[in-house]
């Protein structure tokens, strides 16, 4: 996935500016916020339960259709992984989005959220996002940045991407053709 390796001026300090607002916003005052992991550099910053319902959360909100493929068919959790290798600072916010998804999971339906059907998925995901729409709002754009900057769906989407200052696509010259219809109609406002 080349979108994993390069980034953009752009994209950094919007990862960088997200984890700072979350910071000062209280988002992250979770106690384990503030502490060191036990983890070691080999390890993932989130464990398999914790990356299993990244996924399912990311497939909830970018689901697979038969045209485009799901949020985690596009490679969404390493991307996630790979933001959270380079600023290790964001790896609290996605253990504590996960940890909270799964709390609220257990407490409304007393099972985990990875047992849970489709509509009992989509149905802890709309609490969630009204009792915590900050936390919500993180998954919501990083699994956004993660689709739409993927290789496989700009292709899908037909998007061609063109770095600022340049020119940009070509297009088409205009079919004049196209306006027959209207311009022969009989007008459809009140003249004033």
């Amino acid at each position: 996935m080349k979108n994993n390796s390069k980034w953009s001026r752009r994209r950094f300090s919007k990862a960088v500016i997200s984890a700072q607002l979350l910071l000062a916003s209280g988002a992250l005052t979770i106690p384990f916020a503030c502490t060191k992991s036990k983890k070691n550099e080999s390890d993932s910053a989130l464990d398999n339960s914790q990356q299993e319902i990244l996924k399912l959360v990311m497939d909830e909100i970018i689901p697979a259709n038969e045209k485009m493929p799901s949020a985690s068919d596009i490679g969404s959790v390493a991307y996630v992984l790979s933001i959270i290798k380079e600023l290790p600072d964001l790896s609290p916010l996605f253990q504590s989005l996960t940890d909270k998804i799964e709390v609220q999971s257990l407490q409304k339906s007393n099972a985990s959220f990875s047992d849970l059907n489709k509509e009992e998925r989509i149905n802890i995901l709309t609490n969630f996002e009204q009792t915590e729409p900050e936390l919500f709002k993180v998954l919501k754009d990083f699994t956004y940045e993660s689709y739409y900057t993927s290789e496989r769906v700009y292709e899908l989407i037909k998007y061609e991407p063109h770095p600022t200052g340049t020119s940009g696509p070509k297009m088409e010259p205009f079919d004049e053709k196209l306006l027959d219809r209207v311009k022969k109609a009989p007008t459809m406002y009140t003249k004033i």
